[in-house]
């Protein structure tokens, strides 16, 4: 039997939901958001061919986390979950939209998006962080320069 996992990340706790092929709930569970937490979830439940999570702060980190430790997970664009879990439950809870997600991940009605890779995100972080530090210093030259006018400097 096939088994499909959904996974409604926030930044403390993971809602883990696992449906069997037709759809029944296998397991629910309530964890911390790290990768052994998670892995230790799943390893609960019976093994699962899809592992599904929307895109996030936290993707990058899951999902190479996850990946390292042999869980076949795909992360799918968020707006594309949103207008998918509309139709799935009535009340927006973490609950329901990991099991919508679970229900995704089985009926594979989704569009897988690409996670970069850790170094690629260090090098971004890098550049954002240059670029915020040099705009900070031209505004603070400006504010000098404009003070100084004053006293005619």
């Amino acid at each position: 039997m096939d088994y499909f996992a959904g996974l409604d990340v926030s930044m403390e706790e993971t809602h883990v939901c696992v449906v069997d092929r037709d759809g029944a709930v296998i397991h629910e569970i309530k964890v911390p958001s790290t990768p052994a937490d998670i892995k230790t979830a799943l390893a609960g439940a019976p093994a699962c061919r899809r592992v599904v999570f929307e895109t996030g702060r936290m993707a990058p980190m899951l999902h190479h986390g996850l990946t390292g430790c042999g869980v076949p997970v795909i992360c799918m664009e968020s707006r594309q979950a949103r207008q998918a879990l509309k139709s799935f439950a009535t009340h927006k809870t973490d609950r329901n939209d990991a099991r919508g997600l679970a229900h995704l991940a089985r009926t594979g009605f989704f569009k897988p998006v690409h996670v970069k890779s850790l170094p690629a995100h260090a090098i971004r972080s890098l550049i954002i962080a240059r670029k915020k530090l040099v705009g900070q210093r031209v505004t603070l030259e400006n504010q000098i320069r404009g003070l100084a006018v004053v006293f005619g400097v």
